[in-house]
């Protein structure tokens, strides 16, 4: 896009674009096992039984591409309109981002729609593997009253797609041309450089080292790091700053709150026939092409009603007519797809608390809370850049949450009791000393589960939102921090709001729209400085 330009790329961890346990699908659940993620453990948990969970992240040359599960899911059109409405500007709409999630995809279906998906993009997509349950779990979901589609316009159940090309992870180090980019590994950034107009000049490495930017500098550290980047540099609410003795550019108070994230309960579900190699860890259960992915192959999703949003909304007393970056109107996530159902064809993502042996004996299934009204917020440990910041995400914490989840929890349960799935599920196995949940299983019942054994599924986002004030938000329309100039922020910290997907391909789709904009006002530039210079006194 910006042919005459040099570029710098500054990455904490190392390149690992062909490790193992990244390339292969069925060694990435070991990758937490290495110094290549990140765990950032969050402050005890009010609603969880006070536990304190893991949130991963990416430390390796492509982020967290390089270690998520896959998953390539738009949300629902709904969202994406929403967020038009959050930002200020058509271009985060549907329409406005669909011709960037076209360019970013080679989609698996040489005969799908053309207008709807891209065929020449960078990452190839796929779906359609055949596992022995495939019948039963649509039709299950079918007889639960969800409507099966492709286009994400709603609710109902559809494929499970996935970014692994022939078994190999499609990440963004490897799917995207690095050539003629200086690449920086094993390089932590200690702060932003910031003029005395508030303009981004570069950034300081950790170790002393200066990177001088002439055009931009482009933080894309993860809904963790990158406000936590922001502060250390000194844009930040005021009081955080100050409280670790950090000279303020820029008094941003939305830096690091708006934290949302998926969480979800797992379940583990006895098969009727185990002998016949229905799921991971039956030697039946031994097809070649059962180890190219994630062993599923269905997620339906549907609307709470609204009524029942509106009785939890007064317990919340939220005010349709006030949302914040830290309480959202009820109103804004009506009519959504709230929670996402899926079985996978393993015992996986259990709490500790379960005993499943990796027999091929269960399923596992999984509620999300795809629209959380909870709010949480990420804080400075310290001014040292070498400390991980505070992660208290308020899981939870909502009356809307709870009311959403428990009817997650209730719809799974009539999903394993359809026909489809009484004939190869026998039921529920439940945690040691906990009871098995039915359809009508009781709030506390529910509750109590969810505080000892929910989980999250790692997509933390909406710390850096984007909107149309610096107060309530961090980044403008075009990405676009704040109160200063050439900066700009592209990752997932940039969500105003949830969406019902996972948020891989959503991320995709901005960092295509972001290159657009940053060479668009390249281009309106006179002259042909460099984006970025050397490495003062480094060689």
């Amino acid at each position: 896009l910006v042919p005459d330009s040099s570029i710098a790329l500054v990455e904490r961890g190392p390149d690992e674009r062909s490790h193992q346990h990244i390339v292969d699908p069925q060694a990435a659940p070991l990758l937490t096992q290495t110094d290549l993620v990140v765990d950032y453990k969050t402050t005890p948990q009010d609603q969880l039984n006070n536990r304190s969970l893991t949130n991963h992240a990416g430390r390796v040359l492509s982020g967290s591409s390089a270690i998520n599960y896959g998953a390539w899911m738009r949300a629902p059109i709904a969202d994406y309109d929403i967020w038009a409405e959050q930002v200020g500007h058509p271009r985060w709409s549907h329409s406005g981002l669909l011709p960037y999630f076209r360019r970013t995809e080679h989609h698996f279906d040489p005969n799908g729609d053309q207008e709807k998906y891209g065929f020449d993009g960078p990452i190839h997509t796929t779906s359609g593997r055949v596992y022995p349950l495939r019948d039963s779990i649509r039709q299950a979901f079918v007889q639960l009253g969800l409507r099966e589609h492709t286009d994400r316009n709603g609710c109902g159940v559809e494929p499970w797609v996935e970014n692994w090309k022939d078994g190999s992870r499609q990440h963004s180090g490897k799917v995207y041309d690095l050539s003629g980019i200086r690449i920086i590994t094993n390089a932590g950034v200690s702060s932003i450089a910031l003029n005395d107009t508030q303009r981004a000049t570069g950034v300081v490495l950790s170790d002393g080292r200066t990177l001088t930017a002439n055009c931009e500098v482009i933080v894309s550290c993860g809904a963790h790091k990158t406000p936590q980047l922001l502060m250390l540099s000194g844009i930040g609410p005021k009081d955080e700053l100050k409280r670790h003795g950090i000279s303020q550019h820029v008094n941003s108070p939305a830096v690091g709150l708006n934290h949302f994230d998926h969480l979800a309960l797992h379940q583990a579900w006895k098969l009727r026939f185990p002998e016949c190699g229905h799921a991971v860890g039956s030697a039946a259960f031994n097809k070649p092409e059962y180890s190219l992915g994630f062993p599923v192959e269905w997620i339906g999703s549907y609307a709470v009603p609204e009524d029942t949003l509106e009785a939890a909304s007064r317990d919340d007393m939220l005010l349709a007519d006030s949302p914040t970056p830290t309480k959202p109107s009820p109103m804004s996530i009506s009519d959504r797809a709230h929670i996402g159902l899926l079985v996978a064809y393993a015992p996986m993502k259990l709490a500790a608390t379960y005993d499943i042996p990796l027999d091929g004996s269960h399923v596992a299934s999984g509620v999300l809370l795809y629209q959380p009204t909870s709010r949480g917020r990420i804080t400075l440990a310290s001014a040292d850049p070498n400390a991980e910041p505070i992660v208290d995400p308020n899981y939870y914490s909502t009356a809307i949450d709870k009311r959403l989840l428990r009817s997650g929890v209730r719809r799974m349960a009539q999903f394993m009791q359809t026909p489809a799935a009484r004939e190869v599920i026998v039921g529920e196995t439940p945690p040691d000393g906990m009871p098995v949940l039915p359809p009508d299983a009781s709030d506390e019942d529910i509750d109590a589960r969810v505080r000892a054994c929910a989980d999250v599924w790692h997509h933390s986002a909406g710390t850096a939102a984007m909107g149309k004030d610096i107060l309530t938000s961090v980044v403008n329309a075009e990405l676009q921090v704040h109160g200063t100039t050439g900066l700009r922020v592209v990752d997932a910290s940039v969500f105003p709001s949830p969406i019902s997907a996972t948020p891989q391909a959503t991320v995709y789709a901005i960092a295509e729209l972001a290159a657009e904009l940053i060479a668009r006002g390249r281009n309106q530039e006179a002259g042909s400085r460099p984006l970025i210079e050397e490495l003062d006194n480094c060689d």
